[in-house]
């Protein structure tokens, strides 16, 4: 992926002008403090930072910089200055977020720039924070939304309806390649029982316990994974997402195969790439997001709410082990077992762990809508009704079950990430709905 740069704007006073934060303020000790923070949480991108103090030095230098960088991190760091007003005009020709520093351009921000993103309804998001940190958030909005432009995702389906493909190109720029479960069965045939055998053998041996999957049935998914993986190559993508249900249920591979790519996405998933459920182009995205954004990978799930304990149980027969990321040690138990729906084939149970902040999202790419809530895990549901995995979470079950957004799928991801997704949200020009609240 090409190198991600952005452009930091620090909007300063002239020497000798008083004001706040105070006459001959020490802008570029304030400024490294920020971008040290800012560099070290995005170190998978450049920031090139410049010192302005007139809006004709940001116009003087715009069209040069549409061409050379990926979004502007305007740093407020004294009032009435007006950048954010020039830039706020070309939104539709660089992404922008403003940060707000405290004793600085609180005054700019308060009184004119957020009015200003509010009346005229501009995809900007911002922050006011001494924290470091959450100007570092900020930023990392800038290098996400980025790294969708520059993403293809291989989406393996025999409908021929792209609308939601069309509107997420659109919004994000992210590339889609369709290919059909005919491409997919053709490379499947290549893979031979012996390639795939030490995969079989490691997710085996790597389980808790094998519930009612033959070897074949594992070895079935082995391949498939293989398979897969030659896709993804070939295709030069970054994620793949399979209609799963549609192509077994209707029997699209013949022979009544149910070759599910639970076992397949798990692994993937589990050494950071991304596999994801039922060609579900809104959740592909999300994961995305949470990929980029958390550096983990997000948990697609069918939720079931229940109000009698305050619960809602994220359920589905895909989920990632490496919940905390791939770069941390630890790993969640699980359980190689049968596709719930129609217990056939062989899919993945993971038990999850408990005490851990959750945010749980999605969006309509289609319909111009994002929406989020926060939970708690405490707990793994069991019983054979539903999928496999089941997390369940504290939370604010009614309000999330009246605000609910009409799609089932949710993508959760383990820790706060709350904000961080409305301020992406609010970057891409989606209507947000906080649906615990």
């Amino acid at each position: 992926m090409k190198t991600i740069k952005i452009k930091v704007v620090v909007q300063s006073k002239k020497e000798n002008v008083p004001g706040w934060p105070h006459i001959n303020y020490g802008y570029e000790g304030k400024t490294e403090e920020i971008m040290s923070c800012v560099r070290e949480y995005n170190p998978d991108a450049v920031f090139d930072v410049i010192r302005y103090t007139s809006p004709s030095q940001a116009e003087a230098d715009f069209e040069s910089d549409k061409k050379k960088y990926d979004g502007i991190l305007l740093l407020l760091m004294t009032n009435w200055i007006k950048i954010d007003n020039f830039y706020a005009k070309h939104t539709s020709e660089m992404p922008l977020a403003i940060a707000g520093i405290c004793f600085c351009g609180s005054g700019s921000l308060l009184e004119s720039t957020i009015p200003m993103i509010r009346e005229n309804n501009l995809p900007i998001p911002y922050v006011s924070s001494t924290n470091n940190m959450d100007i570092a958030k900020l930023a990392r909005i800038l290098v996400v939304n980025a790294k969708l432009k520059k993403t293809t995702v291989l989406v393996i389906k025999n409908d021929t309806n792209c609308d939601r493909e069309k509107e997420a190109h659109k919004r994000f720029g992210t590339k889609f390649i369709e290919k059909s479960a005919k491409e997919l069965m053709d490379e499947f045939k290549t893979i031979s029982n012996e390639q795939a055998k030490p995969i079989l053998e490691k997710w085996s041996n790597g389980a808790l316990g094998i519930v009612e999957p033959s070897n074949s049935d594992i070895l079935e998914g082995a391949k498939l994974y293989l398979a897969l993986k030659k896709m993804v190559k070939d295709n030069k993508a970054d994620a793949v997402t399979v209609d799963c249900l549609a192509l077994s249920y209707e029997d699209k591979y013949g022979k009544n195969r149910h070759m599910y790519p639970c076992l397949s996405h798990f692994q993937m998933n589990n050494d950071g790439e991304l596999g994801v459920c039922e060609a579900d182009i809104d959740a592909t995205m999300s994961c995305l997001i949470s990929l980029y954004l958390a550096k983990k990978q997000g948990f697609v799930s069918d939720p079931v709410i229940d109000t009698s304990s305050d619960q809602i149980i994220y359920a589905h027969c895909v989920a990632c082990r490496k919940v905390y990321g791939t770069s941390d040690a630890r790993s969640c138990d699980y359980y190689i077992r049968s596709h719930a729906e129609d217990q056939l084939g062989a899919s993945v149970q993971v038990i999850f762990p408990t005490g851990e902040k959750l945010t749980t999202f999605t969006m309509s790419n289609v319909n111009g809508w994002g929406c989020v809530h926060s939970a708690e895990s405490v707990g793994n549901a069991g019983g054979d009704a539903g999928c496999r995995s089941k997390l369940v979470a504290k939370c604010n079950a009614r309000a999330i079950m009246d605000n609910w957004m009409p799609q089932w799928h949710r993508v959760t991801v383990f820790g706060d990430y709350r904000y961080d997704v409305i301020n992406l949200f609010k970057l891409k020009g989606l209507r947000i709905v906080e649906e615990d609240k």
